[in-house]
């Protein structure tokens, strides 16, 4: 993690430095959080105002605060003119003083999933460190280049976007050596307004590639074409097409490889269900293989990393039955995908499912279709919470699909009905908080 003078801090930011010179060890934004020896960065948003914490900093143990504007506290100050972008500023320069590998991840979906398997894979092959949770945006990005650590080796970066330009300015403070964009799909098309401003956005990711960079492209993208880099970047594609040059491919009893451009292949067992993990995998060889990773360590790297909670987790029950969790996110592809896994599953079928957000104008009817593609699909109840909950059940029939606005309401419904051996998925946006329905079937019924 950065550690620096704050006259250093104070020089970098073009800032004014008030109180005593102490060295830092650490950065943070949440007062709530602090440890000993870290630098305070008083962030402002439309409800607070990071200025009214620094105190309760300081008595937490932060040794200094970034504010944008002199404040009474106990510990010496730094004053410039915007903390987010000094905050920015201060993790560039960190991260141009280390010599990290920086590889960006970003796409519609599966960037996390991907994050998690390209660790477990470079963990075998060198020093690496990698996103935590939710930490890819303007702000959690910054703070996790500020835990690097000198002899790292490999950075990975996953970086999110919620409107156009957010790429581009997560790349300004940590130029990739790689870059993927794992996909494009409708998520957040509401503050988009199209697929094609998405792409645009994501492909940012490709146009500040560092010289001599590696862009790693999808083939099977419907956008594959329209992105660009510089001349000095190296281009390799993924997909199952033919022609690419790693190629997944599936044998006659059902189990997945991707070819290597050297004719090898790497034999995909993951530990997570569903077609689109295994092009997720895909994604994670190109990359490894582009970077010199060995043969046998992609492999077992891919087949033993971890998945997070709440994506794609398998939990059985006593009764023999499973349960997945897919309740960290959600938008329409996802949730074809993970209505994939669940109708490949042993019968019967439950889909509980909440609101997809931030789809705008196409919210309606994007909940009735995903109502229909669960009735197509062969699934036996639904249950359905949020404010679109009433559109899911009437694309998937009145019949057998129930709607709720609480969640207790909703787990008991389910509770009264479950006998522990069907499979269940569920599955919703960050924001409706279904982890608290996993844990509620989970509590009575886990093996």
């Amino acid at each position: 993690m950065i550690k620096m003078q704050l006259h250093q801090i104070a020089t970098l930011l073009s800032a004014r430095l008030v109180g005593k010179d102490v060295r830092i060890k650490g950065v943070t934004t949440d007062s709530r959080q602090v440890q000993s020896g870290q630098l305070f960065v008083a962030l402002s948003g439309d409800n607070f105002n990071g200025a009214d914490f620094c105190q309760q900093a300081a008595s937490s143990g932060t040794v200094a605060v970034l504010v944008d504007q002199p404040v009474d506290v106990s510990v010496p100050q730094i004053i410039c003119a915007d903390t987010q972008k000094a905050l920015a500023a201060l993790a560039s320069a960190w991260l141009q003083q280390n010599q990290a590998k920086v590889i960006g991840i970003t796409g519609s979906n599966g960037k996390t999933t991907v994050k998690n398997m390209l660790y477990s894979v470079l963990k075998r092959h060198s020093t690496v460190q990698a996103t935590v949770g939710n930490f890819n945006n303007e702000i959690g990005l910054p703070l996790t280049v500020l835990e690097l650590k000198p002899d790292t080796e490999y950075l990975i970066l996953e970086m999110g976007a919620g409107q156009p330009g957010d790429i581009a300015y997560l790349c300004d403070i940590a130029p990739p050596d790689v870059a993927l964009v794992n996909n494009i799909s409708d998520a957040h098309v509401g503050r988009f307004g199209s697929l094609k401003a998405i792409a645009q956005t994501k492909g940012e990711i490709y146009r500040h590639l560092k010289t001599g960079g590696l862009a790693v492209v999808n083939a099977d993208d419907d956008f594959n074409d329209s992105w660009s880099w510089p001349k000095t970047a190296t281009c390799i594609t993924f997909g199952n097409r033919s022609g690419v040059d790693y190629q997944l491919k599936k044998t006659v009893d059902g189990k997945f490889f991707v070819r290597l451009t050297n004719g090898g292949v790497i034999q995909l067992q993951l530990p997570v269900s569903g077609r689109h993990n295994v092009m997720n995998a895909a994604a994670v060889v190109a990359m490894a293989d582009g970077m010199g990773v060995a043969a046998d360590l992609i492999e077992y790297g891919l087949n033993h990393f971890k998945p997070e909670a709440g994506r794609v987790q398998q939990h059985k029950f006593k009764q023999g039955g499973v349960l997945i969790d897919d309740s960290y996110n959600a938008n329409p592809a996802s949730m074809q995908a993970a209505l994939s896994v669940l109708s490949a599953l042993p019968e019967p079928h439950i889909f509980i499912c909440g609101d997809m957000l931030e789809l705008g104008d196409a919210a309606e009817q994007a909940h009735r279709d995903l109502g229909h593609q669960a009735q197509t699909r062969g699934i036996h109840q639904v249950y359905a919470i949020g404010e679109w909950a009433e559109a899911v059940c009437a694309g998937f029939g009145e019949k057998n699909c129930q709607a709720f606005q609480s969640t207790d309401q909703l787990s008991a419904a389910v509770k009264n009905h479950l006998t522990g051996q069907e499979s269940v998925l569920v599955k919703a946006s960050r924001g409706l908080r279904l982890e608290r329905v996993v844990d509620a079937l989970l509590a009575e019924t886990a093996a």
